[in-house]
């Protein structure tokens, strides 16, 4: 084997540090640097996304908590306009029930009124009614105890 002859054995080895050198200095200084690169801009890529991921997030919570904000607020007016309904319609009611129950008193009262009134012409119907009748009975009385004694 020729890589261990020493006759041959320096210049391999003078050969190999020299292509190793070589290729050291370029991969060091030319090919690594791409690596670094790219490296470098896929950690800024990736740290940029992460930072507009984060805003991004941020803002979505914002906007969760401004919407069940609102929803709350939204809730709050609607249960004081429920409320606020609610005592229009009572107030309206016992106002409306209120006109009926007096409209419905004037009604009675002059029902009643009317009654009386009744009662008092059916009693003075009944004074006259009673007069004639005396009057006719008596006269049929008379009439009869007259043609008796003939």
């Amino acid at each position: 084997m020729p890589q261990f002859d020493l006759q041959w054995f320096s210049s391999e080895a003078f050969w190999m540090l020299l292509c190793f050198g070589v290729l050291y200095v370029i991969v060091t200084y030319f090919i690594f640097p791409l690596f670094q690169d790219v490296f470098q801009e896929r950690d800024y890529k990736i740290k940029n996304d992460l930072t507009i991921a984060e805003m991004v997030n941020q803002q979505a919570d914002k906007l969760v908590q401004d919407y069940k904000n609102r929803i709350y607020a939204a809730q709050e007016t609607k249960a004081a306009i429920v409320n606020e309904t609610y005592r229009d319609i009572q107030k309206f009611a016992t106002h409306v029930e209120a006109e009926h129950e007096e409209k419905l008193r004037r009604q009675i009262e002059e029902t009643e009124q009317k009654m009386h009134r009744i009662q008092e012409d059916v009693i003075k119907q009944s004074e006259t009614v009673a007069v004639q009748v005396a009057r006719e009975l008596s006269a049929k009385l008379s009439a009869s105890f007259k043609s008796a004694k003939k």
